[in-house]
């Protein structure tokens, strides 16, 4: 049997489909079967219950917004039915903490390359992991201009 949504966690209210849903398709998701009322593209999430205006979206086990009118379940639920919980602006400053590290200068090694020049370098892993479906378009884009290497005609800004 093909899977066709996925609940992050045991405490959301919403899942997300992993294919196109079609309206009228019976799922059932933690023995409850649910009928969705419209279609819900994949990557899209669709309600597990009945919402009421201002009733929180759970996702990952956490809100990630509220319910901006009520919502049935087999709802889809998207940025026009779902309002963020944040508000104002939120300020951060970043403060770090000295910490003293007591390692003996002895021996170090690391898995490194020795460079043409002397110098030293490593191998570096960059990874994207997208936490919602509406940046993987954005995310592919910045992917492939980063992974692009410059032409011999072309400048380097680096």
């Amino acid at each position: 049997m093909e899977t066709k949504f996925l609940k992050i966690n045991p405490a959301d209210n919403v899942a997300v489909a992993i294919v196109n849903l079609p309206a009228g398709e019976s799922l059932s998701v933690d023995g409850i079967d649910i009928t969705l009322n419209e279609d819900v593209p994949a990557g899209h999430k669709f309600a597990l219950k009945d919402f009421a205006e201002g009733e929180d979206i759970i996702k990952y086990g956490y809100p990630i917004g509220h319910a901006k009118m009520a919502k049935r379940q087999g709802d889809w639920m998207n940025e026009n039915n779902i309002k963020t919980n944040l508000a104002g602006l939120l300020e951060y400053t970043y403060n770090p903490i000295q910490v003293s590290l007591d390692i003996a200068r002895k021996d170090l090694t690391f898995k490194g390359y020795r460079r043409k020049n002397g110098d030293v370098g490593i191998r570096n892993e960059i990874w994207i992991i997208p936490t919602v479906g509406c940046v993987n378009g954005p995310s592919q884009l910045w992917l492939f201009t980063a992974g692009r290497r410059p032409r011999k005609h072309e400048k380097n800004s680096s």
